[in-house]
């Protein structure tokens, strides 16, 4: 059942008008029949001809679109032994992700292999596994498995290995970066890549733990934001030196700053001018920043969005390739002086 598309828009402005005592029981838009009965709602309040039920034990209101945190919390409360998982635990935690698992419906839920088993009901995707103590918690209300499981689990979903790096990559932004987005859990990093290679051992047969290993030996810390780890991957797979991750740079003994990506041993910056870098106060900023590599000897490098292209792709490597060979005959010019 599609749980978007349930609730009938027409309805609308109809169905606010006729909510009557029924809507004042339980305030929240979705809800358990238990919170409903707890708060003092009859069996026939249930039934309200604007209440929708997507799953067994939730109601909706039919107001259109359903809000998707107050659907997870509702399926998250339900009774019985399983946790929010996969891209749904994903969005939770702020991974990030590819845009069709950006809203990705159903709820994907995971039960315990041989107790609970997977909750199968319309509206959830149920999972079965084996679940440690060690791969579920319980945050901000919400029953979910941890970020690095969350990470290993969604294995099956992401088919572009790329996006599989991107997201373990979230895991281990740095504490003192970009703030998290609004509504997301957790705060930088989540986990540590100890807690990454622990859930790796701990589920070694599991389906999807090969892409995960792979994607495992290409996680970095301190990434900041997806573009960074797309532009680090096209340059590898060009056949170039991976380059450090957002380290600060001390181009004298009172002025450092902090590139996207750089070679130290070449003198390179290299920075992703995506959207968002044309307003004037970030233009402003990137242009000091700029400069400054070029006063101290350094040669910045620039990608934009176009980088994601294979035309755009090409015509950034040949200008980092070109900067490596500028920056390669200086230094070897320094060394004969």
């Amino acid at each position: 059942m599609d749980w978007k598309n349930e609730a009938d828009s027409t309805a609308v402005g109809e169905g606010a008008a006729k909510q009557d005592s029924a809507r004042g029981a339980v305030p929240k838009t979705v809800f358990t029949a238990e919170e409903a009965r707890a708060s003092g709602m009859t069996e026939y309040q249930l039934r309200h001809r604007w209440l929708v039920v997507p799953t067994p034990g939730i109601r909706l209101w039919n107001l259109g679109d359903p809000p998707w945190r107050e659907v997870v919390e509702a399926v998250s409360s339900l009774t019985g032994d399983h946790y929010l998982s996969h891209s749904t635990a994903a969005r939770l935690w702020g991974l990030w992700l590819p845009h069709h698992l950006e809203e990705d419906w159903p709820i994907h839920v995971t039960g315990r292999k041989g107790e609970s088993g997977a909750r199968r009901r319309p509206g959830i995707q149920g999972h079965k596994a084996e679940l440690d103590d060690e791969d579920v918690v319980e945050f901000d209300g919400l029953r979910l498995t941890t970020p690095e499981r969350t990470w290993l689990d969604h294995a099956t979903q992401i088919k572009d290995p790329v996006w599989l790096v991107a997201a373990g990559d979230a895991l281990l932004q740095r504490s003192n970066g970009p703030a998290r987005p609004a509504g997301v859990l957790g705060e930088n990093p989540l986990c540590t890549l100890a807690e990454v290679d622990a859930v790796l051992v701990r589920r070694r047969r599991t389906k999807g733990i090969n892409a995960a290993r792979q994607a495992r030996a290409l996680i970095r810390e301190g990434v900041d934001s997806p573009a960074e780890t797309l532009l680090r991957l096209i340059i590898v797979d060009a056949g170039l030196p991976e380059p450090v991750v957002n380290q600060e740079v001390w181009l004298s003994p009172t002025l450092k700053r902090r590139p996207d990506l750089h070679y130290p041993q070449w003198r390179i910056a290299i920075q992703y001018d995506g959207r968002g870098h044309g307003e004037s106060a970030q233009l402003n900023s990137d242009i000091k920043r700029d400069s400054d590599f070029t006063d101290h000897g350094w040669e910045s490098v620039k990608a934009a969005d176009d980088v994601y292209r294979s035309d755009g792709a090409r015509q950034f490597l040949e200008r980092l390739r070109r900067a490596i060979h500028r920056q390669t005959r200086v230094a070897s010019t320094v060394t004969v002086v």
